[in-house]
C-alpha cells in the first residue's frame, strides 16, 4: 500500500466491503491489520502532551486490531497474530489501559511462543503417510496440536 496512510486508507476503505464480503479468512485478517495500521499512521505524531484520545484510538484502531487478532488466531497463523497483539498492547498502553494492555501483552507473548513451537515442528512428506496407521497417529497428533493452540488465544 504504497503512499501517504490516507491515500492507503482511501483505498483500504473502497475495498473493504468486497473483501469482507468475499474474501478468505486470511484476506479479511489482513485487511483489518492493514486498517488499524493505516488509522494509526494517520494520527498526528506522538506528542507527550498531547497524546491522541483513548476514544479515538478506541474507536477507530482497536476494533479492526482485536478482528485481525481473532482471525488470525483461528487461522493459526501465530506470527501475524503476535504482530496485531503487539500493535494492540501499544495502543492500549497508548490510551492508558492497562489491563487491557497486560491482556495483549501475554497474548503476543503466547503468540511468539506458538509460532516459535510451529517452526520447530519437522514437516512431513506424502510418503512418509504410505505405511498402515502412520496417516492416522499424524492425523491425531495435528488433533491434539490444534487443541493446544486453540487455548492459546481463549483469554
Amino acid at each position: 500500500l504504497g503512499g501517504p496512510p490516507p491515500a492507503a486508507l482511501q483505498l483500504l476503505q473502497r475495498v473493504r466491503a468486497h473483501v469482507m464480503h468475499h474474501g478468505s479468512a486470511d484476506e479479511v485478517a489482513r485487511l483489518q491489520l492493514a486498517f488499524a495500521k493505516c488509522r494509526l499512521a494517520s494520527l498526528p505524531p506522538y506528542s507527550k502532551a498531547a497524546p491522541p484520545s483513548a476514544q479515538t484510538l478506541q474507536a477507530h484502531v482497536l476494533p479492526p486490531l482485536q478482528e485481525a487478532l481473532e482471525g488470525f488466531g483461528k487461522l493459526r497463523a501465530h506470527t501475524e497474530a503476535a504482530e496485531a497483539a503487539y500493535l494492540a498492547s501499544r495502543v492500549h498502553a497508548t490510551a492508558g489501559a492497562t489491563a487491557e494492555r497486560d491482556v495483549a501483552a501475554q497474548v503476543f507473548v503466547a503468540a511468539e511462543r506458538a509460532a516459535t513451537l510451529a517452526a520447530q515442528r519437522p514437516l512431513g512428506r506424502l510418503a512418509d503417510y504410505a505405511a498402515e496407521g502412520v496417516l492416522e497417529a499424524h492425523l491425531a497428533e495435528l488433533a491434539e496440536l490444534d487443541a493446544a493452540e486453540a487455548a492459546v488465544y481463549a483469554t
